[in-house]
């Protein structure tokens, strides 16, 4: 089998990058208007929801399958070098980073986002940036991380090859929004329900067209108003 791809600090880093200031900032993201017009939940449904897992599933085998596939081509003589496990780094820390920016929302997709719509998204992801260029590039903690600096066309190369976490995303929301969403206020649903809506205000003003009320006097010197649609008095006055 391979040999680890990553070694104790970096995995320590990772965690740290992911469960710290990017994880947090994201529950201080506006409310997005479908939510507010969504139903309340059932209180019997579970937490985990099977869109819930198959979005969670399909990320982290993605993320798995090109992290190990970026380790696997770097390790050609099957010894681990610094490269390798820096490459593997890497590779790993930036699909984390844009697939945090993905998590932003469960309907939209990246580019219908408002990038400044969170600037505490902004300074985290801008924070783990830097602090992963110096683990990267600053000599002290090249040590500590046992990493080694990278030429510019594997950054590049890294960064396309991350970025396809929010293609995949994109893909799930528009072409497989039934199985990986939980909203029911998607733009389809909310289109139909419209219409639904629209279409029974015209069958009440319709209705309401041809109904004509009658004033008659009755033998006690009151006057009984009759609908006509109506079999009896409406009321008596």
């Amino acid at each position: 089998g391979l040999p680890n791809p990553l070694n104790a600090m970096q995995i320590l880093w990772i965690n740290i990058i992911m469960d710290g200031p990017p994880a947090q900032s994201l529950g201080v993201e506006p409310v997005d208007e479908a939510i507010l017009r969504a139903k309340p939940r059932n209180a019997e449904e579970h937490v985990l929801t099977r869109a819930l897992l198959i979005r969670a599933i399909t990320s982290a085998a993605w993320i798995v399958f090109l992290t190990l596939g970026v380790f696997a081509d770097e390790l050609d003589d099957g010894h681990v070098t610094r490269r390798d496990t820096t490459m593997t780094f890497m590779t790993f820390v930036n699909l984390d980073l844009f697939n945090a920016y993905a998590c932003r929302s469960s309907e939209l997709c990246f580019y219908e986002l408002n990038m400044f719509s969170n600037p505490s998204f902004l300074w985290a992801v801008g924070g783990s940036i830097i602090g992963q260029l110096l683990v990267i590039y600053f000599p002290p903690l090249q040590e500590v991380f046992q990493t080694e600096a990278l030429p510019i066309f594997d950054l590049l190369k890294i960064v396309i090859l991350s970025s396809s976490i929010l293609v995949l995303d994109a893909i799930r929301k528009k072409f497989f929004s039934g199985f990986c969403s939980d909203s029911r206020t998607g733009p389809y649903i909310s289109r139909r329900r419209k219409k639904r809506r629209d279409g029974a205000f015209r069958r009440t003003g319709r209705r309401s067209s041809h109904t004509s009320v009658s004033i008659s006097p009755s033998s006690n010197g009151s006057r009984r108003i009759r609908s006509r649609h109506a079999k009896k008095p409406v009321f008596a006055v």
